[in-house]
């Protein structure tokens, strides 16, 4: 679908105090088969999945969880649904028949999706407070306070050498902290000139961070240091994608960047040619056989897909409602067709559908009846998905799909 925009390649004003070029993977990160730990699904931020889903899909459970609704994204391990709600209930749910195995009260709400880390689970809320809890029962381990609300989900990083498993969590008092998962004891924090909204993302031991100051911070990973910046056109709660040494999101003033940090500069930015709306999706990565795209959905009722290489139009697909919700990137199986690359995303108005990264045709949707804010999450066969009216959803292949 070809929509008219404007394309500029453009240098922005930039600092940045280191000069090498980083060593991006040189295929996108994925999220393993059988769990979506975090909200984007990896530390890159690529929103992809190694899962494969039969379709068409059809319900295996639904759930009215929440009187309230969902805003955060649902995370899965080891067959379990970690989800907060708006509410103040924070719940473990059994992905096989959505039975509930513990939930906690207590909190304001909230708003950003969890992090599962092992036997941990580390969660922040609506009230600044970021908890420990453990996987297995819920029971609290730790808490971190902070002075503003929780609304990116945590980024987990692996221990190394000398550094434990740990958490990055952004907070709307604009400071990052990164915190041990094991007894939440801070590790260090860095505060940027307003507030963060976004999940950090990690690339070659650097932190990602896109601010509501208008810039997009780069941090070393295991002390805080500052290591840039790079001036956008005003803040942003998205999480950048991480691929090939460039970063990729979009701003509440409607357009979208591409950020090489090894030059460093902004490789291009794309707004569209007439009112455009803001991004508050975040893109995921996808690939085709005429090179990678950025997929992401716009509250301008569209789900668009630019060319990495050089910003221009793949394609646009309209949906019903605005949208907020965040594409999941995989591998579908289309009846008897080979798999085929697949992004998975909800709207507004309660449609999720399955769109072809190559061309944008919608392969499969189902109307849920209420909308999206929360983004998918893929694991095991299912895909699972939390409405703004408190239902949870999970669908897997129809009954007699090869």
């Amino acid at each position: 679908m070809s929509v008219g925009s404007t394309w500029q390649r453009t240098a922005a004003a930039v600092t940045f105090a280191a000069t090498a070029a980083l060593g991006f993977a040189a295929e996108p990160a994925e999220a393993p088969a059988k769990a979506w730990p975090m909200f984007r699904g990896t530390v890159e931020g690529t929103g992809r999945s190694a899962a494969v889903l039969s379709l068409p899909l059809a319900p295996r459970w639904q759930k009215k969880v929440s009187e309230i609704g969902y805003d955060a994204t649902p995370v899965i391990a080891e067959g379990v649904i970690y989800l907060g709600d708006l509410d103040g209930s924070f719940s473990a749910i059994s992905l096989a028949d959505g039975s509930t195995l513990w939930t906690i009260t207590g909190s304001l709400g909230y708003t950003a999706a969890a992090a599962a880390c092992g036997d941990v689970v580390v969660v922040g809320d609506i009230d600044g407070v970021v908890r420990g809890l453990a996987a297995a029962d819920g029971t609290a381990l730790w808490t971190h306070e902070s002075a503003g609300e929780i609304s990116g989900g945590p980024t987990v990083l692996e221990a190394e050498g000398d550094l434990p498993l740990r958490v990055l969590v952004g907070s709307q008092d604009a400071t990052l902290s990164c915190l041990a998962v094991a007894d939440g004891r801070l590790l260090w924090s860095h505060t940027i000139a307003d507030q963060i909204r976004c999940s950090p993302t990690v690339a070659d031991d650097r932190v990602f961070l896109a601010g509501c100051d208008g810039k997009l911070h780069v941090i070393s990973t295991s002390d805080g240091t500052a290591l840039g910046e790079v001036a956008i056109d005003g803040p942003t709660g998205t999480t950048p994608a991480a691929f090939e040494s460039r970063v990729y999101f979009g701003t509440e003033g409607g357009t979208f960047f591409s950020i090489d940090v090894a030059e460093p500069a902004v490789d291009w930015q794309m707004r569209p040619a007439a009112g455009g709306q803001a991004y508050r999706s975040s893109a995921a990565i996808g690939t085709t056989a005429m090179g990678p795209l950025a997929i992401v959905g716009s509250r301008s009722r569209v789900v668009e897909a630019f060319r990495l290489a050089d910003g221009s139009h793949s394609w646009r697909q309209r949906m019903r409602g605005r949208v907020d919700s965040s594409p999941v990137v995989l591998q579908a199986a289309i009846g008897a067709d080979a798999p085929a690359e697949v992004a998975v995303i909800g709207d507004a108005a309660g449609r999720i559908a399955a769109l072809r990264s190559s061309d944008g045709e919608i392969v499969w949707e189902f109307d849920a009846g209420s909308g999206f804010v929360a983004s998918p999450a893929v694991a095991d066969g299912c895909l699972v998905m939390a409405t703004d009216d408190g239902t949870l959803w999970c669908f897997a292949a129809q009954a007699g799909t090869p």
